[in-house]
């Protein structure tokens, strides 16, 4: 985590806190900066003179410090609003369209950015998350509007998308499916009833890359023979 000197969220900064995604040596630093921006107290003042404290080194020093900062106590849930209000932590704008174009996802993304302590683990990893709302949360309860629905999302923004995003969509999203719903009731195949032509041109390539292969390395293997001068 990190804070510009120009403008220190304090509130954002209490919630990573509560949530577990700031380092004591990084509250450290904020107590610091808090100080330099005209906030005072004992608390901060005590704070920002430790110098590489532990969790347990600290006591009451954040709370009481966040206080003085003009804050009240946040539970983890009030924490994970303040970040959502932020439009935190920062993820790709297909995970951010998403989620706002399916409310039932919020519950699994709240839990969560409570469980990335508030930070941003990428936007692979999120996609992580809607792949699982889709297979555990809309498919498999029988939900086969919205898993339609869901997917049509993703063709949409396979429409016009640069190459960061195709990829994000093709190995974030559906190579990740391919792989997670493969040992589920059904296998993989019951999802190719959704695919758009987009969508399903990625699926049959990634089933291509896959065709033989037992596990990453081998995928990895192949694509460096496919590399060598003289392979095609």
């Amino acid at each position: 985590m990190s804070e510009s000197k120009h403008s220190l969220d304090v509130q954002l900064l209490q919630a990573k806190w509560v949530l577990g995604g700031v380092e004591p040596e990084q509250l450290v630093q904020a107590a610091v900066l808090a100080l330099e921006q005209g906030f005072d107290g004992t608390a901060l003042q005590q704070l920002a003179g430790l110098s590489h404290p532990a969790t347990r080194d600290l006591g009451t020093l954040p709370a009481r410090a966040f206080a003085e900062m003009g804050l009240k106590p946040a539970s983890e849930d009030e924490a994970v609003s303040i970040l959502l209000d932020r439009d935190e932590p920062r993820t790709s704008a297909v995970i951010s369209n998403f989620r706002h174009a399916f409310p039932d996802f919020l519950q699994r993304w709240r839990k969560y950015i409570a469980y990335e302590g508030g930070n941003s683990s990428g936007s692979y990893i999120d996609m992580g998350e809607v792949v699982d709302f889709v297979v555990e949360d809309v498919y498999e309860k029988g939900n086969l509007d919205e898993t339609r629905r869901a997917f049509q999302f993703l063709e949409q923004q396979l429409l016009g998308a640069d190459e960061e995003t195709k990829n994000l969509i093709g190995l974030g999203f559906f190579e990740t499916l391919q792989c997670f719903a493969s040992w589920r009731q059904g296998g993989n195949r019951v999802y190719e009833q959704f695919l758009g032509p987009m969508s399903r041109e990625i699926w049959v390539d990634l089933q291509r890359m896959w065709a033989g292969k037992s596990g990453l390395a081998d995928v990895i293997r192949a694509e460096r023979k496919a590399k060598e001068p003289g392979k095609s």
